[in-house]
């Protein structure tokens, strides 16, 4: 689901002439930059995370936190 999802948001936005930057990280699942403590989860989110497959993934978190924050510095940045 979240590959067709990043796929379709992709196609809505070039369509709209709207600058992007999508990447589908095919390693990583839903959620794969949440980063919980398992201290802190309750059991429901456990099971949550569990059936839908979510799990931090440290690569893809990484480089995706890099590339929202340059978007971010491009598109949304005031330096007057």
């Amino acid at each position: 689901m979240g590959r067709k999802a990043g796929l379709r948001l992709e196609g809505i936005l070039e369509s709209v002439g709207v600058e992007h930057d999508i990447k589908i990280y095919p390693d990583a699942g839903h959620g794969f930059m949440n980063q919980m403590n398992p201290a802190d989860s309750t059991l429901l989110l456990s099971f949550l995370g569990a059936v839908s497959g979510t799990k931090y993934h440290a690569a893809a978190a990484q480089d995706a936190r890099r590339r929202v924050v340059a978007f971010f510095n491009e598109h949304l940045r005031s330096d007057g």
